[in-house]
C-alpha cells in the first residue's frame, strides 16, 4: 500500500542562517509527468550537514542528503526514467546532475559542474525553501524529487535502518576498492572511526583485507570498540605512536592503503603518507581547509605512492552497497544508531560540531519520530 501523503503540508526541520534550525511546515503541491515525491523513511546524518549547519546556511534550506523512503507520488515520465512505481522504496542520491554535460553523458554524473559544492552545488539538501516547493532535503516528511533525481530501488526485505548506510558505504567501497585499488591480502589503515571510517572497515572487509587497523583519538573510545566489533585492530594514537604501532604489526611493511577520513586538516596528510608501504595508495575524502599539506616528494617518488582525492562515489556503488546490505555480509547491521525525530535536527547538528554527539557515528533523522534523541 502506498503511505498516503498528509493533509497538504509537511514537517521540516529548516537550517538558518547563524547555525540555528527550527520547524516548519510547507505545502504539498501535485506532482507533475517529469518529477514526484517521497515520503521519507530516514537519513542518516553526514560531517557535511554538521559542517554546512554549523557555518550557517545563507538561506534557509532543508539539509539532509542520505535519504531513503517510499515514492509517494510520481508522474508518468518519472516513473519511465527512474523505472520505479508509487509505493516502492528508494534510495536517493545527493546529485542533481544537468544530464547533458560531458561528464553526464558518460555516466560519471558526480563530477558534473552542476554538482560542485565548491560551485553551483545543486544537490539535494543544498537547495534554499526559498525555491518551490522547498522541500528539497531530507530532514523533512516529504522530499520532493525533480526530474534530476538519481534514485535506486531498495529491496522489500531490508531495513530501513540499515538502509540509511546505503550511500556511505557506497562511498567507502568506492573509495577502498575504487580509488584504493585494494587487493585481497593487503593491509589497510582508516584514519578516523566516523561514519564513513566505519564504513570503511565493511569496505575492506568485503574487499579480502588480510589487516585492517583503525585509528582514532582517546574521545573515539567506543567508536574504536565499534570498529573492534566489525574485525578491525583498533588503536587510540597518531603521529609518530600509530606508525610505530603499525610497523610493529606489519612486519616494517605498513599499510598497502591508507584513508584519511579525519577532516583534521593538511598535517594529517602529511602523517598519513608516511604510513605507506612500497605501491601504497593514500586515499584523501572530504577537504583540509585552506592550508597546504606539506609532502616529500622524495618519499613519495621511492615509495612509488599514489595520492587520490576523493568524493562521491560511482552509480555501481550503490547497487554494490545495496546488495551487501541485504544480504547481511556488511557487519554493519551491529552498529548502534541513534534516532533524531524533525524537533531535534539542529541540537543534534550543534552536539556533533561541539564534539559531544552520541558514542556511536550512526545518527539517523526519523522525520515521522515523536520522541526526543537521546
Amino acid at each position: 500500500m502506498v503511505p498516503p501523503m498528509t493533509a497538504g503540508t509537511a514537517l521540516a526541520s529548516v537550517a538558518l542562517p547563524g547555525g540555528r534550525s527550527e520547524l516548519r511546515e510547507f505545502p504539498l503541491t501535485p506532482s507533475r509527468a517529469d518529477d514526484g515525491w517521497l515520503r521519507v523513511e530516514a537519513g542518516g546524518i553526514c560531517g557535511t550537514d554538521v559542517a554546512l549547519h554549523s557555518a550557517g546556511l545563507p538561506r534557509p534550506t532543508v539539509l539532509g542528503h542520505h535519504v531513503h523512503g517510499v515514492v509517494t507520488e510520481l508522474g508518468d515520465d518519472a516513473a519511465r526514467r527512474w523505472g520505479v512505481r508509487a509505493g516502492d522504496r528508494v534510495v536517493v542520491e545527493e546529485y542533481l546532475p544537468c544530464g547533458d554535460c560531458e561528464q553526464c553523458r558518460a555516466g560519471r554524473y558526480r563530477l558534473c559542474p552542476r554538482t560542485d559544492m565548491w560551485g553551483e552545488g545543486r544537490r539535494v539538501g543544498l537547495v534554499p525553501v526559498d525555491e518551490s516547493p522547498s522541500l528539497w532535503g531530507g530532514n523533512a516528511q516529504y522530499m520532493y524529487l525533480p526530474r534530476e533525481a538519481v534514485v535506486h530501488p531498495l529491496p522489500t526485505g531490508l531495513g530501513d535502518t540499515l538502509a540509511a548506510w546505503a550511500l556511505p558505504l557506497a562511498n567507502a567501497l568506492d573509495w577502498v576498492l575504487g580509488a584504493g585499488a585494494l587487493r585481497p591480502g593487503e593491509t589497510v589503515v582508516v584514519l578516523g572511526p566516523g561514519y564513513h571510517g566505519l564504513a570503511a572497515v565493511a569496505a575492506a572487509r568485503y574487499g579480502g583485507a588480510g589487516e585492517i587497523l583503525v585509528s582514532g583519538l582517546p574521545q573515539d573510545r567506543s567508536r574504536l570498540d565499534i570498529a573492534r566489533s566489525l574485525g578491525a585492530t583498533a588503536a587510540e594514537s597518531a603521529g609518530p605512536d600509530l606508525r610505530e604501532l603499525l610497523a610493529e604489526a606489519t612486519d616494517g611493511r605498513m599499510a598497502d592503503v591508507v584513508l584519511d577520513l579525519t577532516g583534521a586538516g593538511s598535517g594529517s596528510v602529511t602523517g598519513a603518507v608516511s604510513l605507506l608501504a612500497q605501491g601504497g595508495r593514500l586515499v584523501l575524502a572530504g577537504g583540509k581547509g585552506s592550508t597546504a599539506a606539506t609532502l616529500d616528494t622524495s618519499e613519495l617518488t621511492r615509495l612509488n605512492a599514489t595520492i587520490r582525492g576523493v568524493r562521491g562515489r560511482a552509480p555501481e556503488r550503490v547497487r554494490q552497497s545495496i546488495e551487501l546490505l541485504d544480504g547481511g555480509g556488511s557487519g554493519l547491521e551491529g552498529v548502534p544508531t541513534v534516532d533524531v525525530p524533525l524537533a531535534g535536527v539542529g541540537d543534534m547538528l550543534n552536539r556533533l560540531a561541539a564534539g559531544q554527539g552520541p558514542d556511536t557515528p550512526h545518527v539517523v533523522v526519523r522525520p515521522w519520530a515523536d520522541r526526543p534523541a537521546t
